[in-house]
């Protein structure tokens, strides 16, 4: 009897084993982790938002960073692998300096822990500030410093606490993974040409040097010219430069700030979503408007571009 069930048991054993080649040579192409599964949190990997000018409004920032699903409601980065890139003018016109830097210092730091990335542009704000071109601070942004001295002394780039982390991380222009340009005002051809590397370097340099009259801080730089918003000699001829600009960086889209659309405060795009205009006038001072530029970038190349409201999103 006993020979008998170790018959069996070897008989059963043999069978099971004569299955098992298919599966197993399965699976070594398609192998099976035993790590338990993660809940995701909804973050694409492939995701950025832009959000525009800021004017030390603490309150609209956080609000707008939430709407995007970039912030949780302590302020901290919820954003998983996402990209935030703000374009400038994260000063002036409000009492919340300090408190804007540091969030986004936070944030660069908290963002890149979780996979994610954080872009800072110079505004035309910046650069004034940083050269101490003080006409647009308000009373409650020089005692949040101590006075106008302190404020003067933190500014310095060389030595002021806030000065070294801006020019430590801010940029005059930035490229998102070779699609789309952003900078604070318009991009002209003229500067275009000379690619985003040598723009950096000749914002850096100038202000650096503290010469912030150097050609790429003046009216048709990429911190002031509006030429494209206002629509300069025609719309044809602004969807001609905006094209010329597109091939000499090889892009597909250019995003500024700056000129505020706080009449609308909607996102303006024009010639057939060649170029957009992200200042919508987030701050109180502007009228308090939320509003964000997402870009979903899509596995066969392609991107979907939405403006982001309240309401919901919005194709652009």
């Amino acid at each position: 009897m006993l020979r008998f069930l170790l018959f069996l048991t070897g008989l059963c054993l043999l069978v099971t084993y004569w299955r098992q080649p298919n599966n197993l040579e399965n699976s070594k192409h398609h192998p099976v982790s035993s790590a338990p599964k993660t809940k995701s949190n909804n973050n694409k990997a492939n995701r950025m938002v832009a959000v525009g000018d800021l004017h030390s409004d603490l309150p609209q920032t956080l609000a707008v960073l939430r709407m995007a699903q970039l912030v949780d409601e302590d302020g901290n980065w919820s954003g998983g692998r996402d990209t935030l890139v703000q374009t400038g003018d994260i000063v002036d016109r409000g009492p919340d300096t300090i408190a804007l830097y540091e969030l986004f210092e936070k944030l660069r730091i908290q963002a890149k822990a979780a996979g994610g990335k954080i872009v800072n542009l110079y505004g035309n704000h910046e650069v004034m500030n940083i050269g101490q071109d003080l006409r647009y601070v308000t009373e409650e942004d020089f005692m949040s410093f101590g006075g106008r001295q302190q404020r003067k002394e933190a500014w310095d780039v060389k030595t002021g606490w806030l000065g070294k982390m801006i020019f430590r991380n801010f940029n005059i222009t930035y490229i998102h993974n070779g699609h789309t340009v952003f900078s604070h005002g318009d991009m002209e051809p003229e500067w275009a040409r000379l690619g985003v590397d040598t723009l950096n370097h000749l914002a850096q340099e100038a202000i650096w040097n503290s010469n912030f009259h150097a050609p790429i801080f003046r009216g048709t730089g990429p911190i002031w010219s509006r030429d494209h918003a206002m629509g300069e000699g025609g719309m044809d001829a602004t969807c001609r430069r905006i094209e010329q600009v597109k091939k000499a960086l090889g892009v597909r889209r250019l995003i500024s700030g700056h000129t505020p659309q706080y009449l609308t405060g909607k996102v303006l795009s024009i010639c057939d979503g060649s170029y957009m205009v992200i200042d919508v006038g987030i701050s109180t001072y502007y009228g308090g408007h939320l509003a964000a530029l997402e870009i979903i970038e899509h596995n066969n190349g392609e991107q979907s571009v939405h403006a982001l409201y309240p309401g919901g999103k919005t194709l652009v």
